[in-house]
């Protein structure tokens, strides 16, 4: 535990909150001594019914050259303007596949009149674009998509309503310039890019094969159940009534006002949309290792009907897996950690500004205008 965690909190708040660490844990223990206590019977039930499989009955293959894409977006909002930073970068997995000279990257920055809300949204857009470009050109053959395929879905359908006329201007012109519309179509459809979900609240398999029987998540009641290369049985994202909900709702009207380039990406978030409801997009959890976590992985209907293909998702996933540390496939790992770390590269900028401004002779400007009240990663 930290020595400082009541270094910003009154003593009194403080021990409030650790005079309840008691009830917590054991209602955290009460749990999953619940879980424990079932666990052999639940595992049975789920093999019978055939909802657990084992990679072993699929064919043997060799891991595949990977790569993962993540992107990282950051808003500064200072006492003038607002400076928005969003970048996407990819990294190969391990296994010296060198199919990339370098390592691919995109990046964009941009100051705004303050917007509120819309600011961040056409920020976490951009960002979107960026990560569909690369996802897009990239030529390994599993390609790891951090997050749902709802995440970028998401994403745009915030973006496509954003009322302000720059912004719109702005998003116009890098859904044009990173051809977004086919890239998200790329993204939805092509059977080698595979969505790695980090955090996933779905309840749909412990609701539709466990009859509820288990207050958790499925990635939780999966990581409980499953054994070293056993996955679930591979089911649609709409599998419930929530999860189709979940889907259509983000379906969009036309656009008001509208121009071509947006129009295109409303209509490719739409088709994506489509995936879902004609049961294009699967989901299966799958353990690779003793120690880790269950994954959760969308993978499309194509991979699901191939054996092999299927094989060569697992087998790659499990060869970058490498340690209990490091909680999801290594180069998602290593994307997310250069990603997010555009914050850091925001401050840089925010310095560059200001000295372009005291070499301007504006330095009373500094302070004034050009001061950060808060910089947020999103």
């Amino acid at each position: 535990m930290s020595s400082d965690i009541g270094a910003d909190l009154p003593d009194q708040i403080v021990r409030q909150i650790l005079g309840k660490a008691a009830e917590v844990a054991g209602g955290v223990r009460e749990l999953f001594e619940s879980v424990d206590s079932r666990r052999e019977a639940l595992r049975m039930q789920l093999q019978l019914a055939g909802r657990i499989r084992h990679t072993d009955d699929l064919p043997c293959v060799e891991p595949q050259p990977c790569c993962a894409i993540d992107g990282g977006a950051a808003v500064e909002k200072g006492l003038g303007m607002d400076t928005a930073l969003a970048v996407a970068v990819g990294v190969e997995g391990l296994g010296g596949q060198g199919i990339w000279a370098d390592i691919p990257f995109a990046a964009w920055q941009k100051t705004l009149q303050h917007e509120g809300e819309a600011t961040g949204s056409t920020c976490r857009a951009v960002m979107t674009t960026l990560e569909l470009s690369l996802l897009h050109t990239a030529p390994h053959r599993i390609v790891l998509l951090d997050g749902s395929h709802l995440t970028p879905v998401i994403s745009l359908n915030a973006a496509l309503s954003i009322g302000n006329d720059g912004l719109r201007q702005e998003l116009a012109h890098n859904f044009e310039h990173y051809a977004t519309a086919d890239a998200l179509h790329t993204a939805m459809f092509k059977p080698e890019i595979v969505a790695v979900v980090k955090y996933d609240g779905t309840r749909d398999l412990g609701e539709t094969w466990l009859g509820g029987q288990l207050k958790l998540d499925d990635r939780t009641a999966m990581t409980l159940l499953l054994k070293e290369d056993e996955f679930t049985e591979p089911v649609p994202l709409g599998l419930t009534q929530k999860s189709k909900r979940n889907w259509i709702a983000k379906e969009i009207q036309k656009l008001t006002p509208s121009d071509a380039v947006r129009e295109q990406v409303r209509e490719a978030v739409n088709e994506a949309v489509s995936q879902v409801r004609t049961d294009g997009l699967f989901a299966t959890y799958y353990k690779p290792q003793p120690w880790s976590h269950a994954f959760r992985l969308e993978i499309k209907k194509e991979i699901t009907q191939s054996p092999e293909r299927l094989a060569e998702v697992f087998a790659t996933v499990k060869a970058q897996v490498v340690s209990p540390e490091i909680r999801e496939p290594y180069p998602q790992w290593v994307a997310d950690r250069m990603a997010k770390s555009v914050g850091d590269a925001l401050v840089a900028l925010r310095t560059a500004v200001n000295y372009d401004l005291a070499d301007a002779g504006l330095s009373e400007y500094v302070a004034l205008v050009a001061h950060s009240y808060r910089t947020e990663a999103l």
